[in-house]
């Protein structure tokens, strides 16, 4: 290994290729965390140079860099192991550079520019050569625009483009003078003043540690130590590099996996930042947490994900040369991936499932399971979901849509009755081997592996515990609002007419109590209590109780509720009926003939409007 610091005349200006891998990562630096901090040490070394008439040396971090075997009769050529981002967005300011000279009609400063970005014509043999830096597949065609640019509106917008434009911008700004602090601006500088300063400072006043490594160096190895504790890179760009250097020693053909089984990852999609849980990551992370968990069998920490992959791999290789008499029992529902192509297709077939979750089909069973999913706040159902979605979408929807019921209604039971969450991911864990054993993946196979457990923290609360939670349970108290009502929402949903069409429920609807629950102002004690302390301290006990329970409850627009409060049952009522279109409040509405089994609401009737949420409860999950 071979490190020395180098400015970048001393990098670029030879004949001399320098070639970004497929399997790195995409360009993603950004104009706030990278770019503007880049550009102010760059500004204050510009205003430096002018106003002391010499340049101070600036250093940019390092690069690692692997050279290639020359093809015969072609440039010198090496592969960067670390430090693209860096080595492309150096190249965005000398194009920008290039392209600012050649707009003021310097012919001079356009050539030196250019000469460090662009390898002569003559001295090339394939098209990609000519570029000094060549960046990742999903990056060369930005690149090679930028580099051919004519007009800045023949530019699309990617992160590469918007780079090139942010450079371009200050740099337009710092040699017109705008940018310049009052010291630098006593005396007018000219053009060809600024232009000197610029190519000083860009071509011998920046300087990178270059790091050449030999023979011997293990570039896997150092590429994991430099990204694989505390830097930006993602898990899934270790994973990448990981199994696109072993094709590489395996001789395949890389370019055509990358386009086969990877180049979806290259998305933006997958790098956006999603919350699940209580934890913010990016959707690549998470897809890979859950993907692993499936294949292994065994929970994967998030912190560890690229440790646990390669884990995956290697282990995956070692029982593949094992006797068949040594084979462990193999997967009846998932894949075995072995071979490094089978692990990419492997990664992409179950993308495509977890995809699924990401952009579900309007008002479909699969989108309001994921809404509700959000209520019961776990995500270690996902792996049995992907496994799931893989298995029976499409060709077998209904059967899904069947699994998904069954799920949901294990978890919500279990949230409304107040049963522990804590050992979610041992027992769906265990619920996929069983099932893996069975070798059919159906509701029914489902239903009967969570029915068998027992304990409260595995089992599946029967209809007779559902029922005494939603009736005697104070749920108000128990459970966080935005579970109850998501429990409420659902009760409304299945109690719409059939044949109405499906409205989305407004997203301001508050949890409202029928009977207040500052009650002593307008729904008195009634009288037979009133004389018997006793008496009177058991009754305030359990209306204190039954007001918090699911029968008292109910939901309302956020207008409606301050002038609701703490009215009387005789004025509350009217004015439910008046105001809401719910389902779940048709309940309230008067009787317009014969006896109104609702002219008193107390805690009877909350009993009463329990059932009648138990029953449609039960509807939407039954046991």
């Amino acid at each position: 290994m071979d490190a020395k610091a180098r400015d970048l005349n001393q990098i670029f200006d030879g004949t001399i290729s320098f070639q970004i891998p497929l399997f790195q990562r995409p360009y993603v630096w950004s104009k706030e965390k990278n770019w503007e901090p880049l550009w102010d040490d760059i500004q204050g070394l510009l205003d430096y140079d002018l106003q002391f008439g010499r340049h101070r040396k600036h250093f940019l971090g390092a690069v690692v860099l692997e050279q290639l075997r020359n093809v015969a009769g072609s440039i010198e050529a090496h592969q960067v192991i670390d430090g693209q981002q860096r080595f492309t967005t150096l190249q965005l300011i000398m194009l920008a550079a290039r392209d600012l000279a050649k707009r003021l009609d310097n012919e001079k400063y356009f050539d030196r520019f250019n000469d460090l970005v662009t390898n002569k014509a003559s001295k090339v043999d394939y098209e990609h050569e000519k570029y000094k830096v060549w960046p990742t597949n999903r990056d060369r065609d930005a690149f090679k625009a930028l580099h051919e640019l004519t007009t800045d509106a023949d530019l699309t917008a990617n992160t590469m483009t918007d780079g090139y434009r942010y450079f371009s911008s200050q740099l337009h700004s710092w040699i017109s003078g705008v940018l310049d602090e009052v010291e630098v601006t006593e005396q007018a500088i000219d053009t060809e003043e600024r232009l000197a300063a610029l190519w000083k400072v860009i071509s011998s006043g920046l300087q990178v540690v270059v790091i050449n490594l030999g023979e011997d160096d293990e570039s896997q190895v150092i590429f994991e130590t430099l990204n694989a504790r505390g830097t930006q890179l993602l898990p899934a760009d270790l994973v990448k590099n990981y199994l696109f250097r072993k094709a590489q020693t395996e001789a395949r053909d890389i370019e055509g996996l990358y386009k086969r089984h990877w180049s979806a990852f290259d998305d933006k999609f997958w790098r956006k930042e999603v919350t699940q849980g209580r934890a913010k990551r990016p959707r690549i992370d998470l897809f890979l947490q859950h993907y692993l968990t499936l294949m292994m069998r065994e929970e994967v920490r998030p912190a560890h994900l690229f440790e646990s992959f390669k884990e995956y791999v290697e282990n995956r290789q070692a029982l593949a040369e094992l006797s068949e008499e040594q084979q462990p029992l193999k997967p009846k529902l998932t894949v075995m991936p072995v071979t490094t192509e089978e692990q990419l297709k492997a990664l992409s077939r179950y993308a495509q499932a977890f995809k699924t979750f990401a952009e579900p089909p309007a008002n479909s069973r699969l989108s309001i399971f994921l809404k509700r999913l959000e209520a019961v706040d776990t995500a270690t159902v996902y792996p049995l979901l992907l496994l799931a979605c893989d298995q029976l979408l499409p060709a077998k929807r209904q059967e899904f849509e069947r699994f998904l019921t069954v799920i949901e209604s294990f978890l919500v039971r279990r949230m409304v009755c107040g049963l522990t969450s804590k050992n979610y991911n041992r027992l769906f864990l265990d619920v996929i081997r069983t099932l893996d054993r069975e070798g059919a993946l159906t509701a029914e196979n489902l239903k009967t592996v969570l029915q068998v457990s027992d304990g409260d923290s595995v089992r599946f609360p029967t209809d007779d515990e559902f029922k005494s939670s939603i009736l005697y349970r104070p749920i108000y108290t128990a459970l966080a609002q935005y579970k109850i009502r998501a429990v409420l929402e659902a009760i409304d949903q299945e109690q719409a007419d059939r044949k109405s069409e499906h409205l989305e429920l407004p997203s301001d609807l508050t949890i409202e109590h029928v009977m207040p629950v500052k009650w002593e102002l307008n729904w008195p004690i009634p009288q037979e209590h009133l004389t018997d302390p006793e008496a009177k301290l058991q009754f305030t006990q359990l209306r204190d109780q039954r007001l918090h329970t699911l029968g008292n409850l109910t939901l309302i627009t956020g207008s409606l509720n301050p002038s609701l409060s703490n009215d009387s049952w005789q004025k509350k009522r009217p004015e439910l009926a008046k105001y809401s279109k719910l389902n779940i409040n048709r309940y309230f509405y008067p009787v317009h003939e014969g006896e109104d089994p609702l002219a008193q609401w107390n805690e009877d009737t909350i009993c009463q409007r329990g059932q009648v949420l138990y029953e449609a409860a039960s509807r939407v999950w039954p046991y």
